[in-house]
């Protein structure tokens, strides 16, 4: 009975939120042809001839009275060769401490660990490796100090695997990509809107580009700069796209029909979006007032030298890969020496497209993912490692939580599950 009552007050809660709501209008041919411009129809499929490497990872956490947390990673890489049987290689880590933040780069970092170790053994084993990592490639950072300070030894031990990987790929015998299953981010049409404006005005084109990579941001200050001009303004139109809400994978899973891939987008430092660093008109990682404040840090001076050698290196592409038309979309970052660019990342002042000379070697990537991706599953290898290093949280709950707590209590800990955790597995068995 109370069921009903809550199903019941429950759709009619969901009709008066969805009312509110504003449906997307439909893409105009104008924007559609943009967009598409930066599409490039690829159906091949090519055996990349090497061994394949594939890693995934999973986490858990226990939370104790008083602030104690415990994290537990896995990860595992396969590594797959056409004469011999896969080769598994895992790795755990845990760490224990009080009011830990950072869970999901703490799993990251380990994940990286496990793809380098395997690449490396296939590179030794095998003399050429094709590695597939799930997930992105990107670096993203909290910019505020009391996160940052926080965090520091998590982002250096992920940020010293992720460049060791990144060095190995220069090498030219090791291709990797990051295959993300969902992302929200629109940089690819953030960029080609502004492409396009600056050819259109330029002017206030380069007021827009302040904003970075932030669609929203550069239609607040469009909005403003066009408040005096006619409402069929051509201006007008590019408002319209700036301000609709829509990632790139939402974008190309509605507009690209045919089996394919965007153009790869270099991505600059993210540093260099943050709003401080926008306004003041930063040119690239290493003047950027957020470099400068690391260095003055009594905290995170380390952090200089691992970002350093970072942003030393070519930076990550991101394009998006459609493998088949009933498909959908998905992003692919990719180090960018893989497409034969091969200046620093920390130089770039913003995002921009590769050349036509990136093209060739970026379809034969695709070639070879698109090799790889077998129906119903978009990439069978990412689906395989995923199935076997998935941590079951009621596995979790009564396997490893336990063990964790007995170890602490030998050590001298008063360890106690928090309320909400007993409560859960009281009722729930995990």
């Amino acid at each position: 009975m109370a069921e009903e009552r809550f199903f019941s007050m429950f759709t009619e809660e969901l009709r008066e939120s969805v009312e509110a709501l504003i449906p997307p209008k439909s893409l105009s041919s104008w924007a559609r042809s943009l967009y598409l411009s930066k599409w490039n129809p690829c159906s091949l499929a090519s055996d990349p001839y090497c061994a394949v490497v594939a890693c995934d990872g999973s986490s858990c956490e226990s939370s104790f009275s008083g602030g104690l947390t415990a994290w537990v990673a896995r990860a595992v890489a396969h590594i797959y060769a056409k004469d011999g049987p896969i080769v598994t290689m895992p790795e755990v880590a845990v760490h224990v401490g009080y009011r830990l933040k950072g869970q999901s780069l703490f799993m990251k970092a380990l994940e990286l660990r496990a793809l380098r170790n395997a690449v490396e053994k296939a590179l030794h084993d095998h003399g050429k490796v094709f590695a597939i990592f799930d997930g992105s490639l990107y670096l993203t950072l909290f910019h505020h100090s009391p996160q940052l300070e926080a965090m520091a030894w998590l982002i250096d031990r992920y940020l010293t695997e992720l460049t060791a990987l990144l060095k190995i790929c220069q090498d030219g015998d090791v291709s990797v990509l990051g295959l993300s299953k969902d992302s929200d981010i629109s940089y690819l049409r953030a960029r080609i809107l502004l492409d396009e404006l600056l050819l259109a005005d330029a002017s206030i084109g380069k007021e827009l580009a302040i904003r970075g990579r932030s669609a929203k941001r550069m239609a607040e200050r469009l909005r403003d700069g066009i408040k005096a001009l006619p409402k069929d303004h051509l201006l007008g139109k590019y408002l319209e796209e700036f301000e609709l809400e829509i990632s790139d994978e939402g974008l190309y899973g509605e507009i690209a029909i045919e089996p394919g891939f965007t153009t790869p987008l270099l991505l600059a430092p993210q540093t260099n979006f943050f709003t401080e660093e926008a306004e003041r008109g930063t040119k690239g990682w290493w003047d950027s007032t957020f470099r400068k404040r690391l260095e003055y840090s009594e905290k995170m001076p380390s952090l200089i030298s691992v970002l350093d050698s970072f942003y030393a290196r070519p930076p990550i592409a991101v394009f998006y890969w459609k493998p088949r038309p009933e498909s959908g979309v998905y992003r692919v970052d990719v180090p960018s020496v893989l497409l034969g660019y091969d200046g620093r990342c920390g130089d770039l002042s913003e995002d921009t497209f590769i050349d036509e000379r990136g093209l060739e070697p970026t379809q034969r990537l695709v070639g070879n993912i698109n090799w790889l991706s077998h129906e119903p599953y978009v990439m069978d290898p990412l689906m395989e490692v995923d199935a076997v290093v998935r941590l079951d949280r009621a596995l979790y709950k009564q396997a490893y939580e336990p063990v964790i707590m007995e170890e602490l209590r030998r050590r001298g800990f008063r360890v106690n599950l928090r309320k909400r955790s007993l409560r859960d597995f009281i009722m729930r068995g995990y």
